[in-house]
């Protein structure tokens, strides 16, 4: 059910804006043409089986809905509730394990640090396209699992490593953060536990583009973000494991 693929990434010098412009490998055409058609379910020639299905998808994307209504508005224990106990993250190169563990450290200390998540208006000129923005969910006939193709547009940051005592105050008062806009898709696969009940096992932001956004203002370019590069415990706040 790993529908997951790796975008291959450069970042060429804008010498007029300080920016980057992020270049792709061959395989993102073939990743963008997975999402650009929304998925029926497959083989469902018998009535009920594809009632069932179809009554399923409609739960996974309420399931998703939930997931960015509750980044969006904070609810961070309701976020990490979504997982199951043994989900995996991956985010910006990292992977963060476990509900209880790496997943609750990203959603409840990580991207909050870094005023990341929350859902963002697409800078201007840097929205995905029609075709970029169609989704797709996947139920198996067993109606125990599922993977899913959502595009995301959110505030993603990270704090300005400096020495100076004026950053260092900022930061102490959750200042002191670099933001950005950023782009791209949420690929997902979940399944149910003992209950019944749809979990997401596994997410991963697979970003598209990012730009520096300041909203309100025409100013939008776009830029290279350093991967994580530090494992939990010596990152307090990092992933489990690098990608």
């Amino acid at each position: 059910m790993d529908i997951f693929k790796s975008f291959r990434r450069q970042a060429g010098a804008d010498t007029g804006r300080r920016a980057f412009l992020w270049r792709f490998g061959a395989g993102t055409a073939g990743a963008m043409a997975s999402v650009a058609v929304t998925a029926k379910p497959a083989g469902a020639e018998d009535p009920a089986l594809r009632a069932a299905l179809l009554d399923e998808e409609k739960a996974l994307r309420k399931l998703h809905r939930d997931f960015q209504q509750a980044i969006d508005e904070g609810r961070h224990a309701e976020v990490v509730a979504l997982f199951a106990d043994d989900a995996q993250v991956i985010f910006n190169g990292g992977v963060f394990e476990r509900r209880d563990h790496g997943i609750s450290r990203l959603f409840r200390e990580h991207l909050p640090a870094r005023k990341a998540g929350g859902s963002m208006q697409a800078a201007p000129g840097f929205a995905l396209s029609p075709a970029q923005q169609h989704d797709r969910v996947e139920v198996a006939k067993d109606l125990r699992a599922a993977s899913a193709v959502f595009p995301y547009s959110i505030q993603c940051g990270m704090p300005i490593e400096s020495g100076n005592s004026l950053a260092s105050m900022a930061r102490l008062h959750g200042e002191g953060v670099r933001t950005w806009w950023e782009g791209g898709h949420y690929r997902v696969d979940y399944r149910k536990d003992a209950e019944g009940r749809w979990q997401i096992s596994r997410l991963e932001y697979d970003t598209v583009v990012r730009a520096d956004y300041r909203p309100g203002r025409s100013y939008a370019s776009a830029i290279s973000v350093p991967r994580l590069t530090t494992r939990f415990p010596q990152d307090l706040q990092g992933p489990d494991r690098l990608v």
